[in-house]
């Protein structure tokens, strides 16, 4: 059964979520992340912004905020304490632990796991804070 969510927390912690995904991979670690994808700095300068894939990670990180929103009700976590404890455990469960699955059969570097999991524990942590708090 769904529950009321509070729609403007919702978008808040999405628009937070993928500007903290912008960072990451934009300004934080764009070496770490072009030398894991063996890609030359010097291919991408130039390129057009893709902006329709960034329209799609936008609605996917809007459907994760919706569902933060819908588990936080669910558990009681209406504190922001109680935000980053679900959305610890969230992280654990469902982005954590599926994505070992690429390193021990797909042969993704460990350290590309690392990037990609440490960037997804600090938004989701983030978002559930802002969505718990702001009920």
């Amino acid at each position: 059964m769904l529950v009321d969510v509070n729609i403007w927390a919702v978008l808040v912690a999405t628009i937070v979520s993928f500007f903290i995904g912008w960072a990451w991979f934009s300004l934080l670690f764009v070496k770490q992340w072009m030398h894991l994808h063996h890609v030359d700095p010097e291919s991408v300068k130039g390129m057009p912004m893709p902006y329709n894939k960034m329209a799609i990670e936008f609605v996917t990180t809007l459907i994760i905020a919706f569902f933060i929103a819908e588990f936080a009700a669910w558990v009681g976590a209406y504190s922001w304490f109680g935000g980053v404890v679900l959305g610890f455990w969230i992280w654990l469960g469902f982005f954590a632990m599926p994505m070992v699955g690429p390193v021990l059969w797909e042969k993704v570097p460990t350290k590309l796991y690392a990037l990609t999991a440490s960037r997804w524990f600090v938004s989701l942590l983030v978002m559930a804070a802002i969505i718990s708090a702001w009920r």
